[in-house]
């Protein structure tokens, strides 16, 4: 039975998300009894923006059961705010499989308060509530919203599950705040790869103007920043791992140099990670220079993740040749205290 089909006194205590999203609850001899469902387990790549979670995270959507949905964080804005495109090619109100996934989760995307879930991501997701979500209960009020908040992304990972019939979702939202809320939220079994890449790469890369092409509506391009701001986001994207206990955020470090270097043996160890064992068969997608993309619907990223097919592997070093030598020793001197222990800089450098 659908709940959301449901008419009685039970209604309108189920259409509230963060009641019904719980668990799934039927109907016998009028008494509402809870039933067990299994967690929808999740791999969440997290690190500094421009890190290459695109690739891995189309890497990872060639595993048979996985399937990649892009930044979910940001479905709320860029999906159902901007209508931006999905991968597959479509505008995400076009789009078959967020529809189903709409109607999976909440009745209809329509039947959505966007207002309501908008403010609560400000009041919950941000870097600057990080110790309220290592301790929810220790501010007034902030556990309520957190309660809420989850159970919004609960039941859209829950969707995503059944919609694609997979059994891994595959989130490269990579900011830390969603993986503490996914940690804590009831019916979802996470787990986070730690994506890490040069950091003179990464400042390089969101110094460069770049339009997001999935941005239809007007002529839209992703934010840049200069080489000081962009070692203070890399330095806080990775840094604030080092805080956080790997029992409280269990999770895998994987480099985007190793991953592109050598994808089946990275792949093979992300996947072990996730209690995944693959085969010799599934690990052959990844042997060449390049892969096939199959139709995906990510619907924040990397632009390259558009109607794409072939994905070429190959490490991106523009960096190297372009960067100019006073930002490339500012970047190097500011990220200094993890790109040292990273590898990145002496005689361990990658």
């Amino acid at each position: 039975m659908d709940l959301y089909s449901l008419r009685g006194p039970y209604a309108e205590t189920l259409y509230e998300p963060h009641v019904a999203l719980r668990c799934r609850e039927a109907v016998h001899g009028g008494v509402m009894k809870e039933q067990a469902a299994p967690a929808t387990r999740v791999a969440y790549i997290g690190g500094a923006g421009r890190s290459g979670s695109t690739v891995l995270a189309l890497l990872l959507a060639q595993v048979p059961g996985f399937v990649a949905v892009g930044g979910l964080s940001n479905i709320w804005e860029r999906g159902l705010r901007d209508n931006y495109l999905c991968g597959c090619g479509a505008h995400f109100e076009d789009c078959p499989f967020w529809n189903d996934v709409g109607n999976e989760a909440f009745g209809s995307w329509r039947d959505l308060d966007l207002d309501e879930v908008l403010r609560l991501r400000l009041e919950v997701a941000r870097y600057r509530h990080v110790p309220s979500l290592l301790a929810p209960n220790v501010r007034r009020g902030f556990a309520g919203r957190f309660d809420t908040y989850a159970d919004y992304m609960a039941a859209l990972y829950r969707a995503v599950a059944t919609v694609s019939g997979s059994t891994v979702v595959v989130d490269n939202s990579h900011d830390l705040p969603p993986a503490l809320i996914l940690r804590r939220t009831p019916g979802i079994r996470s787990q986070v790869i730690h994506l890490i890449r040069d950091s003179r790469g990464v400042a390089f890369s969101v110094s460069k103007s770049v339009l997001r092409a999935e941005a239809t509506a007007s002529r839209s391009y992703m934010t840049r920043f200069s080489a000081t701001e962009a070692s203070g986001l890399w330095l806080l994207a990775n840094g604030l791992y080092h805080v956080i206990p790997k029992r409280s955020l269990p999770r895998l470090v994987v480099h985007y140099e190793a991953l592109v270097a050598s994808p089946t043996k990275e792949i093979s160890r992300v996947a072990k990670f996730l209690g995944e064992e693959l085969s010799t068969s599934d690990l052959a997608a990844f042997g060449g220079d390049s892969i096939e993309v199959a139709e995906n619907h990510m619907i924040s990223g990397n632009p390259h993740r558009l109607e794409r097919r072939q994905m070429s592997l190959r490490l991106d070093e523009e960096w190297r040749r372009k960067m100019s030598p006073r930002d490339r020793r500012l970047v190097t001197l500011l990220t200094l205290p993890l790109a040292l222990p990273y590898g990145y800089v002496g005689s361990r450098r990658r």
